[in-house]
């Protein structure tokens, strides 16, 4: 397995803190809201300067696990969970991360990327619309 490179910005001191700021407040908003938190990961992974669109999926698909484990922990303490519903999405998620990840990889970096930055942007113009 090949290393990420880090290609695109100087690793300082500023850089650092300024990237891990905007990665705390993508987990605040992914464990509360959740919704598009997948473009947002990947567009701070890419300010850090990643450029392999399937490392940087593995490593967004990591964080948003632990993100949603620890929002997890909290609604299950807090009791707000509809069990039958969170199963039957926990086999979707399940099933369509397993499809996905092998369908990415045959299609190509260029592609996924691309892909990625249209439904990014529908997504943006959808909500934006939307009342």
């Amino acid at each position: 397995m090949k290393t990420a490179q880090i290609e695109h910005h100087p690793v300082t001191t500023g850089w650092l803190i300024g990237t891990s700021c905007y990665q705390l407040f993508v987990a605040a908003y992914g464990g509360y809201f959740g919704a598009g938190i997948g473009i947002l990961m990947l567009a701070v992974l890419g300010m850090m300067g990643l450029s392999d669109i399937h490392q940087m999926n593995g490593l967004k698909n990591l964080l948003g696990s632990t993100i949603n484990a620890v929002a997890a922990v909290y609604f299950i303490f807090a009791g707000l969970i509809d069990w039958p519903a969170a199963a039957l999405m926990a086999a979707g998620a399940i099933i369509g991360g397993y499809g996905a990840a092998g369908l990415a990889r045959r299609l190509g970096q260029k592609f996924v990327r691309r892909t990625v930055i249209v439904i990014g942007l529908a997504m943006a113009v959808s909500l934006f619309f939307k009342q």
